[in-house]
């Protein structure tokens, strides 16, 4: 009995697997490029998309209405200083813009979609800060004093001055806040580190409160 026969049938099984490898690595590569690729017409694929049934609709306003009970606690949650994220799959901007319409009506909303590459953050913060200005001039917040200090344009203002000016240490915690809706606080127009800081500054400041949504699948496990 020859017991190097099984080595020599091993042997020869992997160099015919890597001689094979070998032959399909040297072939001709493609000559197809992208170019080539029938694209399908914009115009079409909307008819086609817009074609679709919906799926689990019932489902998906059921479980909006089901959080409608609990619009009176955030916006207590709220008057008390703190904001509100929303995670998990699927998009959080139905119920967000809906709890801001129907619960948020009394106050002052400003929405930022995060996911539009489009967002300048330092644009928004002036806004929010011409809005504060305008509901302390209307209901006499701020002495008159103190009205020439602010005739100066926050544009030409820096930043650390706008958010100054946005935690104002007279503010009343539960009066006159505004609510800053961010849908997709994680999006590419927001993901920057200076956007990030800058919202977070905009967080803690007494006269802000923020509702945002968070679109990473695995944003809960983030630190």
């Amino acid at each position: 009995m020859d017991f190097n026969e099984p080595e020599e049938e091993e042997f020869g099984f992997s160099r015919n697997y890597f001689l094979a490898k070998e032959v399909g690595s040297s072939g001709k590569k493609s000559a197809r490029k992208l170019g080539d690729i029938n694209v399908v017409d914009e115009q079409e694929l909307r008819e086609a998309s817009a074609n679709i049934e919906p799926k689990h609709q019932n489902d998906i306003a059921a479980l909006v209405n089901s959080y409608k009970s609990l619009y009176p606690k955030w916006v207590f949650d709220l008057r008390c200083g703190f904001g509100l994220l929303m995670y998990g799959f699927g998009s959080k901007k139905l119920l967000i813009e809906d709890f801001a319409s129907t619960a948020l009506n009394e106050y002052s909303v400003v929405v930022i979609n995060g996911y539009l590459q489009t967002v300048n953050i330092k644009q928004v913060i002036i806004a929010l800060a011409e809005i504060l200005l305008e509901q302390l001039k209307s209901k006499r917040k701020l002495p008159s004093g103190s009205l020439p200090n602010f005739q100066q344009s926050f544009s030409s203002r820096s930043m650390d001055d706008i958010f100054v000016f946005l935690d104002r240490p007279e503010m009343d915690e539960n009066d006159s806040f505004i609510c800053v809706v961010v849908n997709n606080i994680d999006g590419p127009g927001l993901r920057d580190s200076e956007t990030q800081q800058y919202l977070g500054r905009l967080a803690s400041c007494s006269s802000i409160r923020v509702v945002a949504s968070i679109d990473h699948v695995n944003a809960s496990l983030c630190k």
